[in-house]
């Protein structure tokens, strides 16, 4: 098995062919999965591109670049595709290939205003027009008169009514603002508490695709049963879904130094399951009202908390077993 892995990374060494295959392999995916029962069935189809996602990595040299594409397209897009199989995630709203492949492998998310495509668009006016984006709050900027004027023009030519367009305000076609870019962080030096650096601050991206995937279905399965309590259930849909970003960072740390860091002692995943236990217990904390020191010594030690276990369990054993070049790539 050893030999057919090293002759598969072998053979996608070259760039092109690697680009390639990750195409074909997200374009399978568009066209065919949808095709199967949602569920199992279409996650057991989709099992070949696990498995070229996994090798992905593998494919370059730099254990910068390994780490990078270990996490967008090993991990991230992994998940998106698992959501996908459940009509779910961020690619369930893609509605072309394009946006398939670039949501699936870049931090980007379909634009938060509403887009009228061209059947919405002929249901609602009969009349087919290019995508328009809509505003479902109030749009103040210095040059609202040109924005007014952009929005009579286009009611104007599209014959939309007077009280739909007031209801909506309509006043800009912009195909080029279709996508997002997902925040990754968000100040995590002014995160008061553990579930503030996690869950808002450090790694947005990763956190919501974990919670689409683990921590949701989890809650969600652990709510039906009934010896467990709903705080039961909560606590531990969260350790479940550290544990699962731990083993999921410890991939990308065995990528990054040539698979010698799981022959180590896996403080990476120690140190993910460690911050998952401290969130437990401060959300057990607070729903007793339990206060034990003054809220700002406790942010302090929180924050020192964090940054030396970070530095301990993440950055050492990178430091310590970090390669550029593993021997299979050469």
């Amino acid at each position: 098995m050893e030999y057919y892995n090293i002759m598969i990374i072998k053979f996608l060494e070259n760039p092109f062919i690697v680009l390639f295959v990750l195409l074909l392999s997200l374009n399978y995916s568009y066209f065919l999965i949808p095709k199967f029962p949602k569920g199992i069935p279409r996650i057991l189809a989709l099992s070949p591109i696990f498995y070229i996602l996994y090798f992905f990595p593998w494919c370059f040299s730099f254990a910068f670049l390994r780490g990078i594409l270990s996490f967008f397209i090993t991990w991230i897009t992994s998940f998106k595709l698992i959501l996908f199989c459940f009509n779910k995630g961020p690619l369930s709203l893609c509605k072309n290939p394009i946006d398939f492949i670039l949501i699936s492998i870049f931090p980007l998310k379909i634009s938060k205003y509403e887009i009228f495509n061209e059947k919405s668009v002929r249901n609602t006016f009969n009349k087919p027009i290019y995508d328009v984006k809509i505003v479902d709050r109030e749009y103040e900027i210095s040059e609202e008169n040109s924005i007014r004027k952009i929005s009579d023009e286009l009611i104007s030519d599209l014959k939309i009514p007077r009280d739909v367009s007031r209801k909506y305000e309509i006043f800009d076609i912009n195909i080029f603002k279709r996508y997002e870019v997902e925040e990754i962080f968000k100040q995590p030096y002014l995160a008061t508490s553990f579930r503030d650096f996690w869950g808002k601050r450090w790694n947005r991206y990763s956190s919501k695709m974990l919670r689409l995937t683990i921590y949701d279905p989890t809650n969600e399965a652990l709510k039906n049963l009934s010896f467990l309590g709903k705080n039961t259930s909560n606590l531990l849909a969260i350790v479940s879904t550290f544990v699962v970003s731990a083993i999921m960072h410890e991939l990308m740390f065995y990528y990054i130094t040539c698979g010698l860091c799981l022959k180590s002692t896996c403080e990476v995943m120690w140190f993910f399951v460690l911050q998952g236990i401290c969130i437990s217990c401060e959300k057990f904390f607070h729903a007793k009202n339990w206060v034990i020191m003054d809220a700002r010594i406790s942010i302090l030690l929180k924050r020192i908390f964090i940054v030396f276990s970070f530095y301990f369990l993440l950055v050492l054993p990178v430091v310590r077993e970090g390669k550029n070049t593993c021997e299979v790539t050469k």
